[in-house]
């Protein structure tokens, strides 16, 4: 059997085809070394959504091809390939197979075929696959939390994302399928559930017996206990008041919403093929007045075609008015194959990046805020490290952190008082040691 040296790179979605693969190949045999060099097999499991991505995963594959050893192979997978197709083998010629979206449980096979000697194997078929339950997973986060993919693709073809291409279109998981996974991720130790997909909020719409998001996280609710359940990746077109009633009263789920806006001109929304900004904002309405002490994610997306100073500023009087907890900006980048392509009114690039830096340190000072306010409360936080955690307030890995006195085990549960801020994003604290546990 193989010795395997694996990297994940992009968003926790990806990731969790990443450990799907690595259990895949753990029940055939093969093993996992955390250095190239005494490694088999080389994978990397690439992102391509935007041209830093791509970029990333371009490097990486260079790194793996110039330090390739004879009778080493090199396999990348994911996003990458599915876009660029056999193209990669011209730029690597070191590489050794592609393998798309799809082709997640070949891993397995095209790991035996090179060791039988075959070159330049590719896997790249239209995407359907998703993973379910009965794949083996190897999960690779810290034990107080793991990822679940309630849905795999998309459907939405907003004018600036090519995920639909990359991922194929937007297939559910069933509900039955979901609450398996979940209840073995919980009896392996598991403290927080974080449900992805592209468009969480879509699940369920495309099942022969419909279902919702609601529905879903009642089961999960009714099903775990002494858990929490996070939800990412919520869309405004498809958010439901049933589902801000649903999260505000079920115990596990935690009072953190992600509802990415990309932009709040309506012009600029349009544009991107998204619901107007008063959508957004009743909804943010509506879970304010309804979940206690909710903390608020979006993302944003400055530069897109079109884009005057007039729709950037209001947008950073949206921004300053709204006071999200969390923002992710990030600079439009330019994909062949959407329909924002095409657009006129083309931004430049160093006024992307002076938009997109500029918006960062406005919600820097907000974020800023809302953590000085949290010094002095008491709140229970799950242990990622042995000296830091996160509360139900911030996304693992996503978010700051909470860093604690002492050394902890990962995993467990503790309750604390916020001490101190520490750089604009993390809080210190210390735990109080007669209410902490573990799982």
């Amino acid at each position: 059997m193989s010795t395997i040296y694996f990297v994940s790179l992009g968003c926790p979605k990806n990731l969790i085809d990443s450990e799907v693969m690595l259990g895949l190949l753990g029940t055939e045999g093969h093993a996992v070394s955390a250095d190239p060099a005494f490694a088999d097999v080389l994978i990397v499991n690439t992102c391509a959504f935007i041209r830093d991505a791509r970029e990333e995963a371009e490097a990486e594959i260079q790194r793996l091809a110039s330090t390739k050893g004879k009778g080493q192979n090199l396999i990348v997978c994911g996003c990458l390939p599915q876009l660029q197709a056999r193209r990669l083998f011209h730029r690597h010629p070191e590489i050794d197979a592609l393998l798309g979206t799809h082709h997640v449980p070949s891993i397995g096979e095209v790991v035996s075929r090179l060791e039988k000697g075959e070159k330049r194997l590719f896997y790249l078929d239209p995407p359907t696959f998703i993973h379910d339950a009965t794949h083996p997973r190897l999960v690779t986060t810290p034990p107080s939390y793991a990822y679940l993919k309630i849905a795999e693709g998309c459907s939405n073809w907003c004018s600036y994302c090519q995920v639909p291409r990359l991922r194929g279109p937007y297939r559910s998981r069933e509900p039955d399928d979901v609450i398996a996974e979940a209840t073995g991720l919980v009896s392996m130790g598991v403290s927080e559930l974080v449900l992805v997909a592209q468009d969480t909020t879509l699940y369920g719409q495309d099942l022969a017996q419909p279902a919702d998001l609601a529905s879903l996280v009642r089961l999960l609710d009714q099903e775990l206990s002494g858990v929490w359940i996070r939800i990412l990746y919520a869309h405004p077109a498809h958010w439901t008041d049933e589902l801000t009633r649903t999260m505000a009263a079920c115990p596990t789920v935690v009072p953190y919403v992600d509802l990415p806006l990309q932009h709040t001109h309506d012009e600029i929304l349009q544009a991107m093929g998204r619901p107007p900004s008063s959508v957004a904002e009743g909804i943010i309405e509506k879970i304010r007045s309804i979940m206690h002490a909710v903390a608020l994610r979006t993302s944003l997306l400055v530069g897109f075609p079109g884009e005057t100073e007039e729709h950037y500023q209001k947008l950073l009087r949206d921004v300053e008015r709204l006071e999200f907890d969390w923002v992710g900006v990030f600079a439009y980048s330019p994909e062949r194959s959407t329909k924002a392509w095409d657009m006129k009114g083309k931004v430049p690039a160093s006024i992307r990046r002076r938009r997109r830096d500029h918006l960062m340190l406005l919600q820097q000072e907000i974020t800023l805020r809302h953590n000085e306010r949290r010094v002095g409360r008491d709140f229970d936080i799950l242990v990622d490290t042995l000296e830091e955690g996160h509360a139900a307030f911030q996304a693992p890995e996503i978010d700051g952190v909470v860093v604690t006195d002492g050394e902890h085990a990962p995993g467990a549960r503790l309750h604390v008082t916020a001490t101190q801020v520490l750089d604009i994003y993390d809080l210190k604290a210390t735990p109080s040691p007669e209410s902490s546990y573990s799982r």
